[in-house]
């Protein structure tokens, strides 16, 4: 015979209240270990925190790298590393200063211009230069530009090829910068134009699309002409650099350019990206470009046929776009809109 199954009522002659443990106020011991313990680990977590970031400032000195770049010694490529980053991720903050500081232009300038001259092909070296072209093109004075346009126009090995373009592109970043800040007439000079102009004609279809967007920088009547020529150029990189630079001028014959750097069924820009997990951002960054460069024209050259433009615009936003790129578009097709409504 099965047992009766237990009763869910407390046994007769004990109350529920009985049933309990006694209730009994928290000892220090408890409180201690609820409140205080972790309190105290939370401030290590913080003094440690605090003591890291305070290191990492203090390993971060510009001035520190400089010193260590002026040491001939094997590891100076990773001062130049860390320089080129410290500017680059500082930009318009704590090291304004630095970056207008001509002695430090010239003191960087002088060691490419030794590294150059030494021309070793080893890897150390190379990337020694690469990242010196780099933070010249992070500051905001002339100084280093002469050294510069040395480098951009000298290829003496197929190693020394990213040295070439990394001081093209630290002329355009230099020119830009020095327009902004009203300091164009340094840019000037025939050397400078005339090593542009060289590079936009060579062989290598990077160093001629970069080469066309420092030309675009510069502006003046040869680069102009040089870049209306550089609309047929083969390599599709090459023809929209040339045509954002013209735009950025108001220039209307980079019109049908921009509009197939619009065109979503235009994949020849996009199939030269080796990297194809990257293709989809360059689409991106082709159609955001495009769209800004139509917003410089139209400011630049109000009398401009942007038809062309307008009918790809409209195109676009057909299209399933990135929520950013359509914004972008959206705001292109506002100012195409009211530009028409003008009288």
């Amino acid at each position: 015979m099965s047992s009766p199954p237990p009763s869910s009522q407390a046994p007769r002659g004990l109350s529920p209240d009985d049933a309990l443990p006694p209730v009994e106020p928290p000892s220090a011991g408890f409180i201690l270990q609820l409140f205080i313990v972790p309190g105290v680990i939370v401030v290590i977590i913080v003094m440690v925190w605090l003591m890291f970031h305070w290191l990492v400032q203090q390993g971060n000195d510009p001035e520190a790298y400089v010193a260590a770049l002026e040491r001939n010694n094997e590891a100076r490529w990773q001062a130049a590393v860390n320089l080129a980053n410290a500017l680059r991720n500082d930009r318009d903050k704590s090291n304004a200063a630095l970056r207008h500081d001509s002695k430090l232009a010239r003191r960087l300038a002088d060691i490419l211009e030794a590294e150059i001259k030494t021309g070793s092909m080893e890897q150390k070296p190379v990337t020694l230069r690469f990242y010196l072209c780099e933070t010249l093109g992070e500051l905001s004075v002339p100084d280093g530009l002469p050294t510069l346009v040395k480098a951009a126009g000298l290829q003496r090995s197929d190693e020394e090829i990213q040295v070439r373009l990394a001081a093209l592109r630290a002329i355009a970043l230099l020119s830009q910068t020095l327009t902004q800040e009203g300091h164009a007439a340094a840019l000037n000079d025939a050397q400078v134009t005339a090593t542009l102009l060289t590079a936009s004609q060579d062989a290598d279809p990077l160093v001629r699309s970069t080469a066309a967007t420092a030309l675009g920088v510069i502006g003046d009547a040869e680069a102009t002409e040089r870049l209306q020529t550089m609309l047929d150029d083969t390599y599709p990189d090459a023809r929209y650099n040339a045509a954002l630079g013209l735009a950025r001028h108001g220039d209307a014959r980079s019109v049908p350019v921009l509009a197939e750097m619009l065109d979503l069924d235009q994949s020849e820009g996009i199939d030269i990206e080796k990297q194809v997990e990257l293709r989809e951002f360059k689409r991106a960054l082709l159609v955001v470009n495009a769209l800004r460069a139509a917003d410089q024209l139209m400011q630049k050259n109000p009398e401009a046929d942007l038809s062309p433009v307008q009918a790809a615009v409209d195109k676009l936003l057909d299209a399933k776009l990135d929520i950013q790129v359509r914004a972008k578009a959206q705001e292109t097709k506002k100012l195409l809109n009211q530009r028409r409504s003008v009288p």
